[in-house]
């Protein structure tokens, strides 16, 4: 009776069930590290598709045991987002853009065919089983987890083995819509929650299509040619968003930040910030009522994602792309993609090209109330339902680049910290446009940012306007993309930093409209740069000539307005070194600033890499004319060793680097180079020699020092400050007023 009972329930329950049937014709093939598993779909079906794997022939006795490779949605057969962008089904040219799986032959799926692949991550026999979902009583939906082998179970096995995972061309030669004479190739990379020993892990569903685009330059050379990756904003498609610009010898790669979540936008989908989503986070069902993760490990999934197509890229054009000249264009969101290649692989990245970028997410309170990455402004509360709030800042898979242990979310996403831990590291060449009147990415946290360039010595070119995020008062001009073709990872250059003629950024503290002080107009060494072809390196020195200029501005007028003074100061220091490396503990390092043959600045000290910024070498202050007059040469090399009393060397001696303000009301600044230790005295005497003042300043340490003048008590006129080091004395003339 007991048994009776519990068939009559059972049949009950079915009774009441309404199957929306089962999968057909499953099949499935391997190809490239990846199982492609295709079906015929239910008629009419608007539900999710479920995957489950065994290592045996899958019956309904047996999958409860086998294991759970993931879902996709019932459309998942349309490549979405390229059909977005090519406008796909609006009329009869331009068709649904349906995913295609294979080249050769050439294999395209329709809307009646659903898809899943999988990475493989075993070298084995593998079946699979293809489930729906159903309606049963009450409107519940519940699997039907129905097994009906040859139909959406496999008979036969795949043998599936662990090999590097390849993109799928999707279409090839298509115009892009704003200037069809440039052609973009599209791929599609299939990616998933399994990470091998050739493919890291990009989400957190079993299957994800990615689309990216590359766009070949038909430039004829027989010259490998530069690559250009672009990570666009929020928004937008691969295809859409493709840089129109033809540049003769560089190629161009699209990437797209987008995941199938249409809960925030039921068109352009959503996107993870070019960074990535919380291990527990629900890609398709997250919403603005998803509460903020405090557990779990944020993955950094974009980024290996973006760093895998780069290394494909490298390897599928490899006759073709110099890999020591890959750049990174970024605007918007799409800057934290290029800055976090930038400053996570300094070596694979020759420059750096953004625009209104996010430079501190750990920035909470810009004084601009609209600023969307305020406490409670839009952007952050969104980017807290991804990756938890800056409170609980989770810990990302991602390693610390000094020191053990990975980094916390938010302090991954401050670049002063990326900044700071790579001081000793050489950085791409960077530029850098920042709006004051820009409410998404803010003005504020800006400020710090452009003083941590100048700290940690890391080169590159910033700028500011009024702008907006979209649009407004854009005064400095886009960098002409042309310009990333002079960088290379194989070539040094000087790094710029703390030029005299910065301008002022104002202060972070501006709680008045319209929230923004200092300069509306202005650069960080912007002023500065370098003639490539002058660059010279040798294992025992490095030259270039260097020079300052105005830039034109987007109404024509140069700046800065003012002009420039006859001479720019500011500090030099190599970067990315390829020869002038590994020199010997105790070198006298001497440099040297030519204008045409004259010698105007010379100075020297003894090396002791770990006393001089792990190797880093400064030219401090060095004298630097505009490009019309000629600039300046500085030479950097090696001129001796420590304690050698050889003639080479006997006339590198301490030097004053600058004595400033001159002429001066009474308080004097004396920067000294002291090559060893040694006594130091300063004397002050009128032209005719007499004594007026003199300080002892005891014995200084071999370095950099900053020695305190005051003539205030003396009558105007003009002096000679002689600074004796040792033995050897160097003068220079002061006026007094």
């Amino acid at each position: 009776m007991k048994r009776t009972l519990q068939l009559f329930f059972t049949l009950l329950f079915f009774a009441n069930i309404n199957y929306a049937g089962t999968v057909t014709n499953l099949t499935a093939s391997y190809r490239n590290g990846q199982t492609f598993l295709v079906w015929n779909v239910i008629p009419s079906y608007t539900g999710f598709y479920y995957i489950y794997k065994y290592d045996h022939p899958i019956t309904n006795n047996n999958i409860d045991s086998a294991i759970y490779a993931g879902k996709v949605p019932y459309n998942f057969s349309l490549n979405y987002f390229l059909d977005l962008g090519t406008d796909g089904g609006s009329d009869a040219n331009h068709p649904h853009r349906y995913l295609v799986i294979n080249r050769d032959p050439l294999d395209s799926l329709d809307a009646t065919k659903g898809l899943f692949v999988a990475t493989c991550n075993k070298q084995k026999t593998v079946y699979y089983v293809v489930t729906s979902d159903s309606i049963g009583q009450g409107g519940v939906k519940l699997e039907n987890r129905h097994v009906s082998p040859g139909a959406n179970a496999l008979i036969s096995g795949v043998a599936e083995k662990v090999e590097p995972v390849k993109p799928v061309l999707q279409v090839d030669n298509l115009p892009l819509p704003e200037k069809p004479s440039i052609l973009y190739d599209g791929f599609a990379f299939f990616g998933s929650n399994v990470k091998t020993q050739y493919t890291p892990a990009t989400g957190n569903e079993g299957c994800l299509v990615y689309n990216f685009g590359v766009i070949p330059d038909t430039f004829v050379t027989t010259e490998k040619k530069a690559a250009t990756f672009f990570f666009f904003g929020g928004g937008g498609n691969a295809y859409e968003n493709s840089n129109v610009k033809n540049i003769d010898g560089m190629y161009k790669v699209s990437l797209e930040d987008v995941i199938p979540n249409f809960n925030w936008d039921e068109v352009a989908g959503e996107n993870t910030k070019w960074i990535g989503y919380n291990e527990n986070f629900d890609v398709y069902n997250a919403d603005n009522d998803t509460p903020d993760p405090t557990t779990g490990v944020d993955k950094t999934y974009t980024i290996a994602r973006v760093i895998w197509t780069l290394d494909w890229f490298l390897e599928e054009y490899k006759d073709i792309i110099d890999p020591s000249r890959i750049s990174v264009h970024g605007s918007s969101s799409g800057c934290t993609g290029a800055l976090e290649l930038a400053y996570l692989y300094p070596d694979r990245i020759a420059a750096c090209d953004v625009v209104n970028g996010k430079l501190n997410a750990q920035y909470l309170n810009d004084d601009n109330p609209q600023c969307k990455w305020n406490i409670n402004g839009l952007t952050r509360t969104r980017a807290e339902i991804f990756l938890g709030s800056l409170a609980d800042n989770l810990e990302t898979d991602f390693p610390k680049i000094n020191g053990s242990g990975n980094y916390r979310i938010w302090d991954f996403t401050n670049y002063n910290n990326l900044l700071k831990d790579n001081k000793y590291n050489s950085l791409p060449v960077m530029y850098m446009i920042s709006g004051k009147s820009d409410n998404v990415t803010c003005w504020e946290e800006k400020i710090s940012f452009y003083k941590s360039v100048n700290q940690y010595k890391a080169g590159g070119f910033y700028f500011w306007d009024l702008r907006e995020h979209k649009g407004g008062n854009k005064s400095i001009p886009d960098i002409p993309l042309d310009e990333l073709l002079r960088f290379s990872t194989k070539l040094s250059y000087p790094a710029f930093s703390n030029c005299s003629v910065n301008d002022d950024p104002g202060d972070e503290t501006n709680p008045q409209a319209p929230y923004y002080d200092g300069d509306t107009v202005g650069s960080v060494n912007g002023v500065l740069n370098w003639i490539d072809n002058t660059i010279v390196e040798t294992p025992d020195s490095w030259e270039t000539k260097v020079y300052s200029n105005q830039f034109t501005l987007n109404d024509s007028t140069l700046f800065p307005l003012e002009g420039l003074p006859k001479y720019v100061k500011a500090d030099i220091t190599p970067r990315r070194l390829q020869q002038f490396v590994n020199i010997a503990d105790g070198s006298i390092i001497c440099m040297e600033n030519w204008e045409d043959n004259t010698l105007i600045q010379s100075k020297s000290f003894v090396y002791h890499p770990s006393a001089n910024g792990h190797g880093l070498i400064t030219f401090k202050k060095a004298k630097i004319r505009q490009a019309t007059e000629g600039g300046n040469l500085i030479k950097i090399y090696k001129c001796g060793q420590e304690k050698s009393t050889s003639a080479q060397v006997i006339h590198h001696a301490a030097s004053a680097d600058e004595i400033y303000p001159n002429p001066t009301t009474g308080q004097v600044t004396i920067e000294l180079s002291m090559l060893s230790d040694a006594p130091v005295v300063v004397k002050v005497t009128s032209v005719l020699g007499q004594k007026m003042i003199e300080l002892n300043q005891g014995t200084l340490s071999e370095g950099e020092h900053f020695l305190n003048l005051d003539l205030s008590p003396l009558p105007a006129g003009l002096y000679v400050v002689n600074v004796k080091t040792g033995q050897q004395i160097n003068s220079y003339k002061i006026i007094k007023n």
